[in-house]
């Protein structure tokens, strides 16, 4: 008798689920007699895993309350750029050579100072025509000035003065023409064919895209020099955030290379139309950057500070957020103990402190995994490959 009750506790044993396996549909006799149906189909198969003690211990499971926060602000995402009113891309107004580079990536350079010497064709021949028109009218302020002296003495004719003077109002077009044209070339300093790329203010050289002696025509662009003391944040605001954005609000800037520090900017443009896509619209944070620790290109979070506080949202860890075909899921604990099941929720914009606003799934005092989430996946997509494989 003792031998066959060893034989049919170890049946049982055998019998008993594994654990670490997500639970699909278990044995008949391992349901309660009476249980209600909706106990035993409390969620769809794949969307819970059931781990023993030793499985907890090793996934680093940790379960705890959801957590809401006072939203004294609105977070946002952008990316820094240059102030398009502070930034300048330098090249030719005319087809010509490249002599000789005068700046270099990274210099510092003065309003006017030049950047690179050319060498013109066209500039040359214009600059021609101003030294002869430069003749021309010597000439004829000359001639003008001795008929003046005449006619005061009667010796001419005051048809002749007249004429002299419009000759002299005609070759000083001429020089003006030439000059014009030089100006309008870019070359209006410089010797025959040669002229100078000049800076347009007082920056920093951001990039250089040529070599002595290479070809260039208007539509290559030699330099970009950038006054980097003041730059734009192009911030995504959602669409349900609108109402609460206008220009002129104070925004706290942060960013991953300087996660300490915060950079005060404002609100100087929000944009009209809304991307169909992402439901954001674009608007424009001016920022100080005289230390110019911030460079264009950099990825920037924030928070607009809307003053008076805004409704209470609930906030998660990142980590506790996973994605199962193409779904955001967090883990909450089910009705067995080692048991946690998917739930599906909809994730806003990021928080402080490696957090995300989420934004439907979870209600206040709700519990979920905020740690282990990842291994919590990892079982279910095991239980699916298994699934598969049969």
């Amino acid at each position: 008798m003792t031998n066959n009750r060893h034989a049919l506790l170890l049946l049982l044993l055998l019998a008993a689920p594994l654990a670490g396996c997500r639970d699909s549909e278990p044995p008949s006799e391992a349901v309660a007699e009476g249980a209600e149906p909706a106990e035993q189909h409390e969620a769809k198969a794949g969307d819970v895993v059931l781990l023993d003690s030793t499985a907890l211990v090793i996934g680093g499971i940790r379960v705890s309350p959801v957590e809401t926060v006072q939203a004294t602000g609105i977070p946002v995402t952008g990316t820094i750029t240059y102030d398009a009113n502070r930034v300048s891309h330098v090249g030719p107004r005319t087809a010509g050579r490249i002599i000789r580079l005068s700046a270099d990536i990274g210099q510092q350079v003065r309003a006017g100072q030049p950047l690179a010497i050319l060498e013109s064709a066209e500039v040359g021949q214009v600059r021609a025509q101003e030294q002869e028109a430069e003749s021309l009218v010597q000439i004829a302020r000359e001639n003008f000035q001795r008929e003046k002296r005449l006619e005061q003495q009667g010796i001419t004719s005051r048809k002749e003065l007249l004429t002299a003077e419009a000759e002299l109002r005609r070759q000083e077009a001429a020089l003006q023409s030439a000059r014009e044209q030089l100006r309008v070339l870019g070359a209006g300093n410089g010797d025959g064919g040669q002229f100078a790329l000049t800076a347009p203010f007082a920056g920093v050289v951001v990039a250089r895209d040529g070599s002595i002696g290479e070809m260039t025509t208007p539509a290559d662009q030699i330099f970009t020099v950038a006054n980097l003391s003041r730059l734009w944040i192009e911030l995504d605001v959602y669409e349900r955030d609108l109402s609460r954005i206008k220009p002129g609000q104070a925004v706290e800037v942060s960013t991953a290379a300087y996660p300490r520090r915060v950079f005060p900017g404002r609100i100087v443009y929000i944009g009209d139309v809304l991307d169909p896509q992402k439901r954001t619209v674009r608007a424009r944070v001016e920022i100080p950057n005289e230390d110019r620790l911030l460079k264009p290109g950099m990825f920037a979070s924030g928070r607009v500070l809307v003053g008076g506080g805004g409704a209470p949202v609930i906030v998660v860890p990142q980590d506790a957020v996973q994605e199962i075909e193409g779904n955001k899921v967090v883990f909450v604990p089910g009705n067995r103990p080692g048991e946690f099941r998917a739930r599906t929720v909809q994730v806003g914009e990021p928080a402080d402190n490696g957090r995300v606003v989420i934004t439907s799934g979870l209600s206040a005092g709700d519990t979920i995994v905020v740690s282990g989430a990842f291994a919590l996946r990892s079982e279910l997509a095991k239980g699916e490959i298994g699934e598969h494989g049969h």
